[in-house]
């Protein structure tokens, strides 16, 4: 049950302008609370000036190893870029951070910008910044 909301979840988030802020396309109020609250944490201030990669998908390979990732939220800012991953509720798992840095890495190998990742906690609304 857990996945299956999470993944709702995910879906709902991949869909929503974060630009326009258009919470009527959202049928469920429990959700709309948790974008609401989620978009007064500081890492979305100025999104409205940035652009947004959603569900962003990479390959590379690296020392004979192949590397495939999803970015879930990707805000590029004139200076520098966040990287969010969204959890559900936990964010604590280890292998998180290790995913986390390695989509940072990749990304590090397209711009000269800093680059800041984060995991954040749907249900709580938690978040870890891991730089």
């Amino acid at each position: 049950t857990n996945m299956r909301y999470g993944t709702h979840f995910h879906e709902v988030l991949e869909l929503f302008d974060f630009k326009k802020k258009n919470y009527e396309v959202i049928n469920e109020e429990f959700i709309v609370n948790k974008i609401k609250h989620m978009l007064m944490n500081p890492i979305f201030n100025d999104i409205e000036n940035a652009n947004i990669y959603k569900e962003y998908e990479f390959y590379y390979s690296e020392s004979n190893v192949n590397y495939h990732g999803i970015i879930d939220l990707m805000i590029e800012h004139d200076t520098y870029i966040d990287i969010i991953d969204y959890k559900l509720k936990n964010i604590d798992d280890i292998n998180y951070h290790e995913q986390l840095l390695g989509y940072k890495e990749y990304i590090k190998t397209k711009t000269n910008k800093d680059i800041n990742i984060y995991l954040y906690a749907i249900i709580t609304g938690e978040y870890e910044h891991l730089n």
